[in-house]
């Protein structure tokens, strides 16, 4: 099974595309490979599984957190990526999961 790092908003079309790809960018200034996918919050139970990183726009409900953590997948705030504040520590942590 492909990992790889997810990122929800509502509609998985306007800001999670945008963070996903701000993380996408970061990731080729940084030589990183690993596969960044925009997808839509009424997925994210079935898409969960396939993912190592989770990084959400709008804070996701317990029972997405619960199965997450179940799962294994670490979960980030997305919006420092919007704002710029505090986006490097956020960014670091998620560089230090894609090595494991």
């Amino acid at each position: 099974m492909a990992r790889k790092l997810i990122v929800a908003c509502g509609s998985g079309v306007a800001t999670s595309t945008t963070v996903a790809e701000k993380i996408k960018s970061k990731f080729e200034a940084d030589n990183i490979d690993y596969p960044v996918e925009a997808v839509d919050y009424k997925s994210i139970m079935q898409e969960l599984p396939s993912a190592a990183i989770y990084v959400y726009i709008a804070k996701p409900d317990a029972e997405v957190l619960e199965e997450a953590d179940r799962l294994g997948v670490s979960v980030y705030a997305g919006v420092p990526f919007l704002t710029g504040m505090g986006v490097d520590e956020i960014y670091e942590n998620i560089i230090n999961e894609t090595k494991k």
